[in-house]
């Protein structure tokens, strides 16, 4: 997809994909450390504030806490989009080839500029080929080309299990130089790769949570985001009743993520076919939410502070490695700060000051319809 600033801003056709997408990346911007110095401050029972600080942290390894879904869900929301930017061109007789190369184009982009975040320290020792963009790029061209060429849902649903199932055999059974039982951190197939495919600096020294092979199950999420999108599409207007599918599809996959986490354990790292189907599940009932309070019960008043960071979220992202946010939130809360005799006050004070300076930047953004499309 082209890079550009677009000066008049489009009518966003899901206004709860938007806000989602905004309540998505609040927990990347800030929100975590938001949330945790209010519950201090309000001085809440010790053992939630330790639930809740749990639960805005990434497991380990075997596992899942809140924290663990917000890569995975932005990768579903990215598949959501393909029916309104992708085939509906192709609905309109734009021809499959142009659009894979745009499918194409923005895949790359994506990658250069998460490479761009460490190439720019002109350190080779310190350059990560495997990022987060490098993830979402990838999944994007996976999801979005069997999107593009393969029409028929039930063929684009066997694609889904089939690659799931493949993926289970292959990490579990396929042998590698050192192949040892079970499944470790260092020791599985997805780590050999990470380690012998490219020389690249590993995010976990001996893997990448984001490299190499878990390109493929991404993209499967991605593919799901994509019939989803397609589903919502398929009705006029928003409707309850869609509302109702994608909160029962949510629970649905959440029970077959869990069965299927007995035979291969939910492990973000490995991107594994539980933690797709388990992320997939919480992706879809928390889509349905935004969709019915949102879209349904015109309800648009209900994510006007996530909607300008939704619609910037790259935007922001990328900002967040080139801006110096900590030294602004300091110049301009510091001083408040510094005033508060509680130590916890003073965090909220200074957290409140982050997200105030990011979320500002983004509405000023927002009412100029200066967005970052990529």
């Amino acid at each position: 997809m082209g890079h550009q600033i677009e000066q008049e801003a489009k009518p966003p056709r899901l206004a709860s994909l938007d806000a989602l997408r905004g309540f998505d990346m609040f927990w990347i911007i800030g929100g975590s450390g938001l949330l945790i110095a209010l519950l201090e401050v309000l001085r809440l029972p010790h053992d939630w504030i330790l639930e809740v600080k749990a639960q805005l942290r990434h497991v380990k390894w075997e596992g899942f806490h809140f924290l663990d879904l917000v890569f995975p869900l932005f990768v579903f929301m990215s598949g959501v989009t393909i029916p309104y930017s992708i085939l509906s061109k192709k609905e309109k007789g734009v021809a499959p080839r142009r659009l894979q190369l745009k499918i194409v184009k923005r895949a790359v982009l994506l990658i250069i500029i998460g490479l761009s975040f460490s190439v720019f320290r002109f350190n080779p020792s310190a350059v990560r080929f495997y990022t987060v963009l490098w993830l979402i790029g990838m999944s994007y061209l996976i999801g979005a080309s069997l999107s593009l060429h393969v029409e028929s849902w039930q063929k684009k649903v066997f694609t889904i299990i089939g690659v799931l199932l493949a993926y289970h055999l292959v990490m579990l059974y396929l042998p590698f130089p050192g192949k040892e039982s079970g499944i470790t951190p260092e020791n599985n197939l997805a780590a050999w790769m990470d380690r012998s495919l490219i020389s690249t600096n590993l995010y976990r020294k001996v893997y990448d949570p984001e490299g190499s092979i878990r390109v493929i199950t991404a993209g499967m999420l991605c593919l799901l985001g994509a019939l989803t999108g397609q589903r919502i599409k398929s009705y006029p207007n928003a409707k309850l009743r869609c509302g109702l599918e994608l909160f029962g599809a949510g629970l649905g996959f959440l029970f077959f993520g869990w069965i299927w986490s007995f035979f291969f354990p939910i492990i973000k790292d490995l991107w594994s076919p539980s933690f797709i189907l388990w992320t997939a599940g919480w992706s879809l009932l928390l889509l349905s939410i935004f969709y019915t309070v949102i879209d349904v019960w015109k309800q648009k008043w209900m994510g006007w502070f996530f909607i300008p960071i939704g619609m910037n979220s790259i935007t922001i992202y990328v900002g967040q490695h080139y801006v110096n946010f900590g030294d602004i939130q300091h110049y301009f809360f510091g001083g408040l700060a510094n005033i508060c005799s509680d130590a916890d006050l003073k965090k909220l004070v200074l957290a409140f000051g982050l997200i105030a300076i990011k979320w500002g930047f983004l509405y000023w953004l927002f009412i100029k319809k200066l967005f970052l499309r990529v």
